[in-house]
């Protein structure tokens, strides 16, 4: 039976330079709320100027929220909608990579809703609780790895129990979304490795689950898994470099969100979430890589010909029994120089594995995954990846 199943209800507004003229664009409200990092890429990148001239233009009131960090906090998502309440916003837009963007989600969901935002997480210390709506969310991005442009998730870490969760609502889709790669070409090289690596491992994840149900995830997932291992060396080489900023914007924001709005990813991402929940500090494209040669290396005696076939888009001819993705992701790794990132170096000790491995299927829970990998696998996975 041929599946193309589809859903994604969010304008996606893709061009280099397409920000240069926000004015022309209907927004959803008479007064913003604009949700940014405390690094204020916005500043950096110019494009809050932008923002303001064409909301000044257009005659809709606005205010900053500025206090995002790369793991945004339930604190921070609650001062935010606090501070929307308070200053009568109606609707929100989040600047910049994908935490900013994340929390305006979460804020925009809190807009609506009474209580605490983790009431109505589904998982772990979670409420449970069903949300009624959000308020409508523009997302500007400024980097290229999360998807969250083109998605219903929103990843939130609660700093009181150090769980890191998804929150998946259709009403946290953003009404509209600005992809322009001309603001990605300040990202430092260090970012740009981390998120290019959270766009490829988000498309191939989602191949791996999707198991060859629908037609067009397949599609979305190799055409992502082809361009990220062609484009991202060439733009963490030279960040400046327009076509390979195009195509991994196109990657990582469209094909990667299209993706994941279809099915969700693997284990692979829960494992890196706890380890961001535990330490906040850690960009969360590292903590992906710090476990991605072993998670692999397992899943390919779990699925073999997935993994395999995964190998085949990134161009390794001898794959077999499992080996094709592992072959393809260090060579790629190799090519940007991050293979053997260091958990110690950012402050993870042996200590801390077994914590990992118990959250990471106690808190967040792992049973819908379309293998089978136990606590202990998932322990050995993360020794076998420590050094």
């Amino acid at each position: 039976m041929l599946i193309a199943n589809n859903y994604n209800p969010a304008k996606i507004i893709f061009r280099t330079g397409c920000t240069d003229s926000l004015a022309d664009y209907d927004m959803p409200g008479k007064k913003a709320l604009i949700v940014t990092s405390n690094g204020s890429s916005a500043v950096k990148t110019g494009i809050a100027d932008k923002i303001k001239n064409a909301l000044d233009k257009k005659g809709i009131g606005y205010v900053f929220y500025s206090k995002i960090t790369p793991n945004p906090t339930k604190a921070q998502v609650m001062e935010g909608a606090a501070k929307a309440k308070e200053c009568g916003c109606d609707f929100v837009i989040g600047v910049g990579g994908g935490s900013s963007i994340d929390a305006a989600k979460a804020i925009a969901l809190m807009m609506k809703n009474n209580g605490d935002l983790w009431d109505y997480a589904y998982t772990g210390s979670g409420g449970r609780k069903e949300p009624a709506g959000a308020a409508p969310v523009v997302a500007i991005t400024t980097t290229s790895g999360t998807g969250t442009e083109a998605d219903p998730y929103s990843v939130i870490t609660n700093e009181d129990t150090d769980e890191k969760f998804d929150f998946t609502n259709d009403a946290i889709f953003p009404l509209v979304s600005f992809i322009d790669p001309a603001l990605m070409v300040s990202l430092p090289k260090n970012q740009t490795i981390y998120q290019g690596f959270d766009a490829l491992f988000h498309v191939s994840e989602c191949f791996i689950t999707n198991e060859h149900e629908n037609r067009l995830l397949d599609l979305y997932a190799r055409d992502g898994v082809e361009t990220v291992n062609k484009w991202l060396p060439e733009a963490v080489n030279d960040g400046s470099n327009m076509t390979a900023r195009e195509n991994m914007a196109y990657a990582a924001d469209i094909l990667a969100g299209y993706s994941m709005s279809i099915c969700g990813t693997t284990s692979h991402h829960i494992i890196a979430q706890t380890i961001g929940g535990l330490f906040p500090n850690i960009a969360h494209g590292l903590t992906l890589l710090f476990v991605a040669e072993e998670y692999y290396k397992k899943v390919g005696t779990l699925r073999p010909e997935l993994i395999d076939e995964l190998g085949g888009f990134m161009g390794i001819e001898d794959c077999h029994n499992g080996t094709g993705f592992v072959k393809g992701l260090t060579a790629l790794m190799d090519k940007t120089g991050c293979r053997h990132m260091s958990m110690s170096e950012y402050g993870i000790k042996p200590a801390d594995l077994a914590k990992i491995a118990e959250m990471t299927v106690d808190n967040t829970g792992i049973e819908w995954e379309k293998y089978t990998l136990t606590k202990q696998d998932i322990l050995e996975i993360l020794e076998k990846s420590y050094r």
